[in-house]
């Protein structure tokens, strides 16, 4: 249960990562081997310290009963899947930022699939993983890091789209997408407008 548990605590090193990227953002665009080595030295110093801690991070638990551990797992195969088919329709050349590493990188915009659910699918799947893996284990570490992620996608998304706009052809087609399709959590029901 630590282990997995872990797996939900370490996306929470992306809102210290994220906040000294685009917050600095003109510098670590023009080097592009320091902000990877950047990204790894966040999640492994996060992770050091969870291990060294380890007594300590993992000792506050719920006891979750069987049927919410059930609700769980669910979410957290479906927000696999949306974060999976959302990875596949970006690709490794946008996932890993090198348009916005390129003099005149270019971005296409995607808006059906996992686009046409949320904006930014990758980072909604993290947070509804995160929220499935603190229903199954119940741990109050997997909680606060649900909620770092999660305030801190919030303010991330809002950087990241905006540097994201002046890599596209058309920046006036991501303000009707913006209208149509919400940030981080999907709607339900019917659409505004309708």
């Amino acid at each position: 249960m630590r282990l997995l548990a872990l797996t939900a605590i370490l996306p929470a090193g992306a809102t210290v990562y994220f906040f000294v990227f685009w917050r600095w953002f003109d510098y670590w665009r023009r080097h592009r081997v320091q902000t990877y080595t950047l990204m790894l030295a966040t999640f492994v110093a996060l992770g050091v310290a969870v291990h060294l801690g380890r007594d300590v991070v993992f000792a506050p638990r719920a006891v979750v009963p069987l049927a919410v551990q059930g609700i769980g797992w669910v979410l957290i195969a479906i927000v696999s899947m949306l974060g999976f088919v959302a990875d596949r329709q970006i690709g490794l050349r946008v996932r890993s930022f090198t348009p916005f590493f390129e003099e005149h990188g270019t971005i296409e915009l995607r808006t059906n699939g996992a686009y046409g659910v949320v904006r930014h699918p990758i980072y909604a799947s993290a947070i509804g993983y995160q929220l499935g893996i603190l229903l199954v284990t119940g741990y109050l570490a997997v909680a606060i890091a649900l909620a770092v992620f999660a305030l801190g996608a919030v303010w991330f998304t809002r950087q990241e789209e905006r540097r994201l706009i002046a890599l596209l052809a058309d920046p006036a087609a991501y303000e009707r997408y913006r209208a149509r399709v919400p940030a981080l959590l999907p709607r339900f029901g019917r659409e505004r407008g309708t």
